[in-house]
């Protein structure tokens, strides 16, 4: 029994390519902005470079759409390893109490099982707000993005998405893995946009190495704010 190729995952997964990814691409990115507990966020990521993944594929030939893919979810986990490192956000382990004593922790309340972030009314307001021009501008009949062809109108709903909301989720916080996952899918749908206009190797090498260099930064960047409480006295 043969494997199957790309060319047959595409074939099973052809119900959940068009206007099916496109949504799912910005449910994903509206989970991204507005839940604060990591591990959520990070599922949200991995699971809308799948199917951005399934997008690109109607830019480019679908093995270089797998490289944008494996390059997405490489960031996913740098990420997560990071994550884990300091303890999802929490206080680490080898860190006591009173030595957190001058550092303002993120308000949350509990919601049942579930703690959210004290500032989720505002994300969500803000959100609603981001939709809202999002769909008012994408239903306008004289709305295209260049390159992008009528047919293909689910690529613009899409990228408007990511740019607008991966903008959005950076301007909200100043935590550094939830900023950096707000930069992570404005570049997505950067990328997107760009791939309508060139679809040449070369620019796909450099934009995936661009993301993973995102990644690493942003790992970087939490492992250092999440040390700093550890050197207090």
């Amino acid at each position: 029994m043969s494997f199957p190729t790309i060319f047959d995952w595409l074939e099973r997964l052809q119900g959940l390519r068009g206007f099916t990814a496109a949504y799912v691409v910005l449910i994903t990115a509206v989970l991204v902005v507005i839940i604060w507990d990591w591990r959520v966020a990070l599922a949200a990521l991995a699971a809308q470079y799948f199917f951005a993944g399934l997008l690109f594929v109607d830019l480019l030939d679908p093995r270089l759409a797998m490289v944008k893919l494996l390059a997405g979810w490489f960031a996913c986990l740098i990420l997560y390893f990071t994550a884990r490192q300091v303890n999802w956000g929490g206080r680490p382990e080898d860190v006591s109490a009173h030595e957190l004593d001058n550092v303002a922790p993120e308000k949350m309340f509990q919601v049942g099982p579930l703690r959210l972030s004290a500032s989720l009314p505002l994300r969500l307001l803000l959100v609603l707000v981001m939709l809202g021009l999002i769909a008012s501008l994408f239903q306008r009949p004289d709305f295209a993005l260049p390159a992008i062809a009528d047919t293909m109108s689910y690529l613009s709903l899409a990228i408007l998405a990511l740019v607008g909301l991966g903008a959005l989720g950076l301007a909200l916080t100043s935590e550094p893995l939830k900023a950096g996952l707000g930069v992570l899918m404005f570049m997505t749908g950067f990328e997107l946009f760009y791939s309508a206009l060139d679809q040449s190797a070369t620019m796909l090498i450099i934009l995936a190495a661009v993301n993973l260099g995102l990644a690493v930064i942003v790992s970087y960047l939490v492992q250092m704010r999440h040390a700093i409480p550890a050197l207090v006295d």
